[in-house]
């Protein structure tokens, strides 16, 4: 073990490693988190913003959301490697040590509360770890065996960048991040179980209580709609609280439409989860759009 990972850490295994933790970072998933976390940044108030601070900002929070990446895969692997979509990841080939794992998580999480620290504020860096540990201990470690709702009660940490950014840039907590960070937590199971539902052979063979494997598609179907239904209510809230005004509300409306339209077409047929599963993070992506470019301090 001790001569495999001096191997590991030659210079000329070097760029394979590097290769190795790119792939574990989970660039998608960190892609959609840093554009919520930059909107976050957006809808501050012009007094509290600096292009310095907005860069440090940035850079904090995807470093601490790279480590929490790194971590949810070392917890992960042996699951992984029961699953066709995950049995690839470098963990779960062994192509990439646990050491070497540990070691850049804990590095880019210790650089984040660092840079966010000296730069930023305390309550951002406090706010940071707190989601980096809820998701890759919290729910990774904790709930993802345990419990079907896994994900409703884990995807609070997936929730909250719009606050991280929010409070790099403020120091403080207010409504207006708190709204979105409420539309992505009931956004989140609705996005996500499609997925599960497309995967349900795979999730069956692991540890993991998914919903569709544990309640069965039927239900899961109508847990999606459910959840579709009270993520339109909630991205109606803005502009109710003259956050946004009409344009974004009429592109809420036709998101939140068509949203509908293809959970409902899942409802009759289960070979259209991809399908809702893609369409939902253009959905958040584009409704966060309308929202910046219509935006209304409360």
């Amino acid at each position: 073990m001790i001569a495999f990972q001096i191997r590991q850490l030659t210079p000329k295994s070097l760029p394979l490693n590097l290769q190795q933790l790119h792939r574990i970072i989970k660039l998608k998933v960190i892609s959609v988190m840093m554009f919520s976390s930059f909107i976050g940044v957006l809808i501050t108030p012009k007094h509290s913003w600096s292009l310095q601070k907005a860069g440090s900002a940035m850079i904090g929070i995807t470093l601490a959301a790279c480590g929490s990446a790194a971590l949810n895969h070392l917890f992960d692997r042996d699951e992984d490697k029961k699953m066709r979509r995950t049995k690839n990841r470098p963990l779960a080939q062994e192509t990439l040590c646990k050491n070497t794992t540990t070691g850049f998580a804990i590095t880019m999480i210790t650089l984040s509360m660092s840079v966010l620290c000296i730069f930023n504020n305390t309550l951002s860096a406090a706010l940071t770890l707190i989601t980096t540990l809820g998701y890759s201990v919290l729910y990774t470690k904790i709930l993802k065996p345990t419990t079907p709702q896994n994900i409703v009660i884990g995807g609070l940490s997936g929730a909250t960048p719009p606050l991280l950014g929010w409070s790099a840039m403020t120091g403080n907590i207010t409504t207006e991040p708190l709204l979105l960070v409420l539309i992505i937590f009931v956004w989140t199971p609705a996005h996500f179980w499609p997925l599960a539902i497309e995967h349900v052979d795979d999730y069956a063979k692991t540890k993991w209580p998914m919903l569709p494997v544990t309640h069965g598609i039927s239900f899961t179907k109508a847990s999606i709609l459910g959840y579709a239904l009270l993520t339109t209510a909630c991205s109606l809230m803005p502009y109710c609280v003259k956050m946004t005004g009409e344009t974004y509300l009429a592109i809420s409306l036709i998101l939140n439409t068509r949203w509908l339209q293809l959970c409902t077409k899942l409802w009759y047929d289960t070979t259209k989860a991809m399908p809702l599963f893609r369409f939902s993070i253009t959905y958040i992506m584009v409704l966060f759009v309308a929202l910046l470019l219509d935006h209304r301090s409360i």
